[in-house]
């Protein structure tokens, strides 16, 4: 079996908690969408001859095994983590005496061994995207023809954007700044967006170009935009990748390079 390979995006954030330390930062993943028993048993399903409501109900009696199991005391160590009783807090002196408030059952998990040989195999993407101490940032891109927030892109239809602080401006706060696709592949500027439907400064509603090639871009917002009442003295460039027209790249093949996040 071909070996998997996973990539995780992250965008940079300032650290808040080196105050004396300059051009220090932080990295933020941008996980995908969050997978329930469901997604997990529909992922089963394709691999095997199995029943699906049979695998939920397989999968919700393991979960709760594990947590009864260690409710009683007990570690469990399973395939991927390993369950641990603990109770944090200190104690004074030596007569044990319970603070209900302090002293509060705890469970501690840790990769297993087969896990953190699987995160070797990650590759950490810088997306292009610092989060500034502003706030200002794009969250999230949905394609509205789709619902989906996988990076999937529809051609001719609208994706809706949203974040903090994101409304594109000119420097006199005119109009709409500069929105444009760039190519991930050739950094060659794709589309320019000259309309939007929405440009408000928590969200952007626009038309992805019709003429859209299949490939991977990155979308990048420029904007003056600062609050309702102050524009900023230069502008800042807003970052959102990757961005798909075509197929969207995932776990099911062997030794290709997949989206952030697969398992």
């Amino acid at each position: 079996m071909a070996t998997k390979n996973y990539k995780w995006f992250f965008d940079l954030a300032e650290n808040l908690l080196t105050k004396d330390v300059t051009n220090d930062y932080t990295a933020t993943v941008k996980t995908l969408l969050p997978k329930t028993v469901e997604n997990l048993a529909d992922d089963i399903v394709k691999e095997t001859a199995n029943n699906r409501e049979t695998v939920i109900s397989i999968i919700t009696l393991y979960d709760k095994k594990i947590i009864d199991l260690v409710c009683q005391g007990n570690t469990v160590n399973t395939g991927s983590a390993l369950y641990a009783p603990a109770l944090p807090g200190s104690f004074v002196g030596t007569s044990g005496t319970v603070d209900p408030a302090k002293h509060k059952a705890y469970v501690n998990i840790n990769p297993s061994a087969a896990f953190r040989k699987e995160l070797e195999r990650v590759q950490p993407v810088f997306s292009g995207n610092v989060l500034d101490s502003g706030g200002a940032r794009i969250g999230l891109v949905t394609d509205s023809a789709t619902g989906r927030t996988d990076g999937f892109m529809t051609p001719g239809n609208t994706i809706d954007i949203t974040g903090t602080k994101i409304r594109s401006l000119n420097a006199d706060g005119s109009g709409i700044g500069s929105i444009k696709f760039v190519n991930a592949e050739t950094e060659a500027v794709a589309a320019t967006i000259t309309s939007t439907s929405i440009n408000e400064p928590k969200r952007i509603i626009l038309v992805v170009p019709a003429n859209l090639a299949e490939g991977t871009y990155r979308l990048e917002v420029e904007t003056y935009y600062s609050n309702t009442s102050t524009l900023l003295k230069s502008p800042r460039t807003l970052i959102y990748t990757p961005l798909y027209i075509g197929e969207v790249p995932n776990s099911g093949g062997g030794g290709e390079e997949e989206r952030p996040g697969e398992l």
